[in-house]
Parts: C-alpha cells; sequence; structure tokens
C-alpha cells in the first residue's frame, strides 16, 4: 500500500447474520415498568399546556411538607385553567388525573333487586318473554 491511502480496518461479519429491519414479533417485549402509563383528566375546563422560555412559572399547589410554591421547568408538560397553573404530580395529587379511564355506568339497582328478590333463572324467562311479546307485536302491525 502507498502512504496517501489510508489502511481500511478489517471488519467481523459474523455480526451481520440478524437482519436491522425486524418484524415486530421479533422485538423482545418491554416491562410493564418502562412501559408509559396512558392518562386521564377528570375535570373539564383544564389545558394541558407545555412550558416554553424562561419565563417564571409557579406550580399553584404546594407540594406536602413543603410552604413554598415550586417552579415548572422548561419543558414540563402542566395543567392550566384561568389563573391556576398545576404540575402533573400535584394534579395527581388533588384527584385531577387518572390512569384508568373512567368506568362504564354500573348496573341499574333495580335488576340487583329483582334478581335478589326471584332469581335468575326466572329473570331469564322474563327477558325471554319480553323480547317474544315485542317480536309478536311487530308482526301483528305489519
Amino acid at each position: 500500500m502507498s502512504e496517501s491511502e489510508p489502511e481500511v480496518p478489517k471488519v467481523d461479519t459474523s455480526d451481520f447474520t440478524t437482519p436491522i429491519l425486524r418484524s415486530s414479533k421479533a422485538q423482545k417485549p418491554v416491562p410493564a415498568a418502562l412501559k408509559t402509563p396512558r392518562l386521564f383528566l377528570r375535570e373539564s375546563g383544564w389545558r394541558v399546556t407545555l412550558k416554553i422560555g424562561s419565563e417564571r412559572l409557579f406550580c399553584y399547589m404546594t407540594q406536602p411538607g413543603e410552604t413554598h410554591y415550586h417552579r415548572i421547568v422548561d419543558g414540563e408538560i402542566h395543567l392550566m385553567r384561568d389563573d391556576e397553573k398545576i404540575c402533573l404530580p400535584c394534579a395527581e395529587r388533588r384527584g385531577l388525573l387518572a390512569f384508568e379511564p373512567k368506568r362504564l355506568r354500573e348496573p341499574s339497582a333495580a335488576i340487583d333487586f329483582l334478581m335478589d328478590q326471584i332469581g335468575t333463572d326466572d329473570l331469564l324467562q322474563i327477558l325471554v318473554w319480553e323480547d317474544d311479546s315485542v317480536a309478536d307485536s311487530e308482526v301483528e302491525q305489519d
């Protein structure tokens, strides 16, 4: 080799057996502790904002055991409504945030009462009878 040409280092190609692009099946599962949780806001009227810039911004609430307001730092996501600005940890302590969606409405107390009074088998017979009577009335109208 001449002095003007740089020496090319030898590359170990034994590691090139795995493809660069992998299918989703080949990916290792992420441990539950490392997954970002879904976040739900329980009250309407709040805006989710991002603190940008050098303007000093303080959280509306104090942290437990402290007597002073703490800063919301640049790049921090926080909630804002009117003059209130609340960081996410304080919003969670206040009950504004949840990590589970709202559940659907609970079953009616009347159904529980019927099940206690007449039993589940009889309740099913009543529901089937009501469906049959609706179907019969539709046939009579035609």
